[in-house]
């Protein structure tokens, strides 16, 4: 399905499509890809609302330097927390994104939202359609110990939150790398071409973790 819809609602879950901020989003780039879902403008705090429950709040890299204070008043703000699952999309379009990384990585853990980082435009739009697919199934962005509290899960978030920050390792290779090498020890220890064995990794995502696991933080 090719068609949007701009249809204004007028509360937040006013429709059963994408609901987008009009006055944050109009004219980004992101939505000329958003195609497998209807989506439609809406008076909301976030700048996407996938579902009542869920949302997302979108930023460049670049903006975050040029405007670093944005992003905590955006996460912070009354509206956008009216959420159980609050996800900050941010797109990777540095040259050198270790720090800002690291800012947002500490920004959003902190004020207990989810951080997830795209490398294009078009892998914006399909995180927000999936995060519209998924609406409805509890398991997607479960906070850290919702499920039992054990420090296992928290620390399995923890890991996850570390391999996705290596150029275009997703969520998904990140848990089946844990689940194939059990530790994030073993994954450290790991050479290229036994991480490429990962279903799904392949070369290229296999040497940009590689190289990021071995690149030492600027202090």
């Amino acid at each position: 399905m090719a068609s949007s819809s701009t249809a204004t609602s007028s509360a937040p879950g006013g429709g059963s499509g994408l609901v987008v901020n009009r006055r944050r989003q109009d004219g980004n780039p992101v939505l000329k890809y958003v195609r497998n879902v209807r989506y439609e403008w809406g008076e909301i705090g976030p700048d996407f609302e996938c579902g009542p429950t869920c949302a997302v709040v979108y930023l460049s890299f670049k903006y975050h330097k040029t405007h670093p204070d944005y992003i905590y008043t955006r996460l912070t703000a009354r509206a956008e927390n009216n959420y159980r699952i609050k996800v900050l999309l941010a797109f990777c379009n540095v040259e050198e994104p270790r720090h800002v990384l690291r800012e947002l990585n500490m920004i959003c853990y902190r004020q207990d939202w989810t951080l997830v980082v795209c490398y294009s435009v078009e892998e914006a739009a399909e995180y927000l359609e999936n995060f519209k697919f998924s609406e409805n199934k509890d398991f997607v962005f479960k906070k850290p110990g919702e499920d039992t509290g054990d420090e296992r899960n928290k620390l399995q978030e923890a890991a996850v939150g570390i391999l996705t920050a290596a150029r275009g390792v997703n969520k998904t290779d990140a848990q089946k790398l844990l689940f194939n090498f059990k530790t994030m020890a073993n994954i450290c220890k790991a050479t290229e071409e036994q991480l490429a064995l990962s279903p799904g990794l392949g070369p290229i995502k296999a040497k940009n973790l590689y190289t990021f696991l071995r690149t030492p933080f600027a202090t």
